[in-house]
């Protein structure tokens, strides 16, 4: 298996310009070791073959850019599902089964990368929950078009309120103004913060705003955002007149689904939903 890996390396050396020996080194001693483990109460040989495919698409992830060290600050799928989820729960599939969820962990990993960044994330914070690699696809595939599609119910005269704390992702995060990537998706951007400086992406947060929202952490947008103008929906006007958390508004935005604002003063957002 040593020379299996050391001519793994060199052939990733020679075809990748991105090649990251330091990342590929923690590859192989964190979640190799630990697929190995997983995959060697079965049949020798398959076991080993099964080793050697995840290592080597691990080896392309890493050489195309797919893979993030932990120190990137970054979040995607393809390093979520080589570093945890296939480690973790591929040598719980039959053995005639592996093979398959391999190739359709890669496929739906490479595809994940031309999404957007909302889109990956949302697939990270919900796929981390994940305790089986059956039907995966479907699983994941049911959650995006539940965030794409327009939710079933639009506001009316009746609503209910939830507060997200943004500062659980970043304590120094300020929030600002905001945008709707999908209907029930916002992205809000922090006010001090707000544009790109020094090779980073300017600091946002993504929330998906169902009844329990869902963080999602940075969105990697650095659009610039001038401030909202219109009134508040009279959803979160009324909110601010039965609640002394609300009011004071920095900005505000609403669609036929959902309503939004940050404060002057507080870190949390405030997320209108239908009753």
């Amino acid at each position: 298996m040593s020379e299996f890996v050391d001519d793994l390396e060199k052939e990733a050396r020679g075809r990748f310009v991105r090649w990251d020996r330091a990342l590929w080194s923690a590859f192989l001693n964190g979640p190799v070791v630990r697929m190995g483990r997983g995959l060697a109460s079965g049949d020798a040989a398959a076991g080993e073959k099964l080793l050697r495919d995840y290592m080597r698409l691990g080896a392309e992830g890493i050489g195309l850019g797919y893979m993030y060290p932990g120190s990137a600050g970054r979040e995607n799928f393809f390093t979520l599902a080589w570093r945890d989820l296939l480690p973790s729960l591929l040598p719980d599939l039959r053995q005639e089964e592996q093979a398959a969820a391999l190739a359709r962990v890669w496929n739906l990993s490479e595809n994940l990368e031309s999404a957007p960044p909302w889109v990956q994330r949302l697939f990270c914070r919900l796929g981390s929950n994940l305790s089986s690699l059956e039907d995966l696809e479907g699983h994941l595939h049911t959650i995006a078009n539940e965030a794409m599609e327009p939710p079933d119910k639009a506001l009316g005269d009746t609503s209910t309120a939830q507060w997200v704390d943004l500062s659980q992702e970043d304590a120094r995060f300020m929030p600002g103004e905001m945008h709707f990537l999908a209907p029930a998706v916002v992205c809000v951007h922090d006010r001090h913060r707000a544009t790109a400086a020094g090779g980073r992406d300017a600091a946002t947060q993504g929330v998906w705003l169902v009844k329990k929202p869902v963080l999602l952490g940075p969105m990697g947008c650095n659009e610039r955002l001038e401030p909202a103008t219109g009134k508040p929906s009279k959803a979160l006007t009324s909110l601010a007149q039965r609640d002394p958390r609300a009011g004071d508004w920095y900005s505000t935005h609403h669609n036929e689904w959902r309503a939004v604002a940050t404060m002057h003063t507080s870190q949390w957002l405030a997320v209108i939903l239908p009753a």
